[in-house]
Order: C-alpha cells, then sequence, then structure tokens
C-alpha cells in the first residue's frame, strides 16, 4: 500500500512540500532523497568500473539461483498501514 496521494511521481512535489515544513527534514536531506544518494553512488560504480579496465581486470558474473516462491523484484510491507490518521 502506498500513501495517500503518492501513487505514482506526480505525488512528489506534495511530499516534498510536506517535508519541507517539517524542521526535521533539512534541504540537504531532501536533495539526498530526490536522487543524489543515487548519483553518487552511480559515479563511484563508474570510477570503479574505469580503474577495473584499466587494470585489465574481468567482469566476473555469476547467476543468481532463483527460488520457486521468487516471483519478482518488490519491496513487501509487514505491516498492515495505519488509516486512523
Amino acid at each position: 500500500m502506498l500513501p495517500v496521494g503518492l501513487g505514482d511521481v506526480s505525488g512528489y512535489p506534495r511530499l516534498f512540500a510536506e517535508l519541507l515544513s517539517d524542521p526535521t527534514w533539512t534541504v540537504a536531506d531532501l536533495k539526498k532523497l530526490a536522487g543524489l544518494n543515487l548519483l553518487r553512488v552511480m559515479r563511484k560504480v563508474e570510477k570503479v568500473g574505469v580503474d577495473l579496465r584499466q587494470q585489465r581486470v574481468k567482469p566476473q558474473e555469476e547467476e543468481i539461483a532463483r527460488s520457486p516462491e521468487d516471483d519478482g523484484c518488490f519491496y513487501r510491507f509487514t505491516r498492515q498501514a495505519d488509516h486512523t490518521e
């Protein structure tokens, strides 16, 4: 279940407006939430790839066995949403 109003990315402006009004969230935190952490990680991954290519290290790949009950990649919520607001 998703929070009301956040069924897709069109709700992000409302989410960020709400978080901006919360003093526990800093602008730096919101920038990270908006994607800076992902960009930082992707830059680091690219740097490691360049370094490994320069060292002529070949990629190591292995297939991960899937269990019979594995039906894809998703996040499973472990408790019911509280609709008592």
